[in-house]
């Protein structure tokens, strides 16, 4: 039963007798067995259901790389110390590498704290959408663990010292 009257435009007055009813909503809540009379079952869409194991690992993994970033970062933007004391404990002398201690502490330290904002986001939407989410806190870790590893091992091979101590033992 198809209304043929047209619609009034923008800024017309509607004919005599239409009636603006609202679009059907997409998100309705209905399932296959209420469909209204007429209605095929594949037309009716009904929303996904809430994921709680799923939700709480995602928000355990978030707790943890929150956890985790606030211990590292703060040593990351301080990276020549940490080797310095790394050196002492070690009785390898002083930290040769100049500046590439600093510049890759603070790369390590950006990289995590804009993954751990893109982490967040990623899984907060995922789960507002009831959508699979906790594989994102998990490789977006193992990311940002890399990257750390990276920078540091860069920072070490930058000192010319290190590496002769090494190969000479």
């Amino acid at each position: 039963m198809a209304d043929d009257r047209p619609t009034p435009r923008y800024g017309e007055l509607a004919p005599e007798g239409w009636v603006w009813s609202p679009p059907a909503d997409p998100h309705a809540t209905e399932t296959a067995d209420t469909a209204p009379d007429g209605a095929d079952a594949d037309e009716v869409v009904s929303p996904a259901p809430y994921r709680v194991l799923d939700a709480s690992i995602s928000v355990f993994l978030l707790v943890t790389a929150v956890m985790t970033s606030s211990s590292s970062v703060p040593s990351l933007f301080d990276l020549r110390s940490t080797l310095d004391m790394f050196y002492a404990d070690r009785g390898l002398g002083e930290y040769g590498g100049g500046s590439a201690v600093d510049i890759a502490g603070a790369i390590a330290a950006i990289a995590q704290l804009v993954l751990l904002a893109t982490t967040i986001w990623l899984t907060v939407r995922l789960i507002g959408q009831r959508r699979r989410s906790w594989p994102v806190p998990l490789l977006m870790g193992a990311l940002a663990l890399i990257v750390t590893f990276g920078c540091v091992a860069l920072a070490l091979v930058a000192d010319p010292g290190l590496l002769s101590s090494l190969s000479s033992t």
